[in-house]
């Protein structure tokens, strides 16, 4: 009788490998509201523990804080829900206001894949010095 399902020692290491990278990215793990000072704690496998005032976010701050005495972390870590008034957030875009501008906009480009680097300006010098895209014919 042979199995399978066992996977090799090679794969086990490398799955173990990805799960480390994986643990090494901070991701949400818990929130918290508090209503009476009106604060909305999340808390990052790191350590780290972001907490910013509710009427500083437009949307938050239109809701009541009953609406808001239950936030859940997606199971990922990178969404924030609340059920009671119905609306989710991708984490980055409630804490964006609580980070320093150039950090937010560091992150919000490396998502949206629009990041300046040194090497990707020297590719792209490359690039164009290899004559580039061509250039469209003007239709008549």
């Amino acid at each position: 009788m042979t199995n399978d399902n066992l996977i090799s020692e090679a794969e086990y290491q490398a799955a173990l490998a990805r799960g480390k990278e994986a643990l090494a990215i901070p991701c949400a793990v818990h929130a918290h509201f508090d209503a009476v000072h009106k604060m909305l704690s999340i808390g990052y496998t790191n350590g780290l523990s972001i907490t910013f005032d509710v009427r500083q976010n437009s949307i938050l701050a239109s809701h009541a804080d009953a609406d808001l005495c239950e936030p859940y972390v997606t199971p990922g870590g990178d969404g924030l829900l609340f059920d009671r008034a119905s609306l989710s957030f991708a984490l980055p875009s409630v804490v964006a206001a609580a980070l320093p501008a150039d950090l937010a906009r560091r992150k919000v480009a490396a998502v949206l894949g629009t990041v300046r680097s040194n090497k990707k300006a020297e590719s792209s010098r490359a690039n164009g010095a290899k004559g580039g895209r061509p250039r469209k014919s003007a239709v008549v």
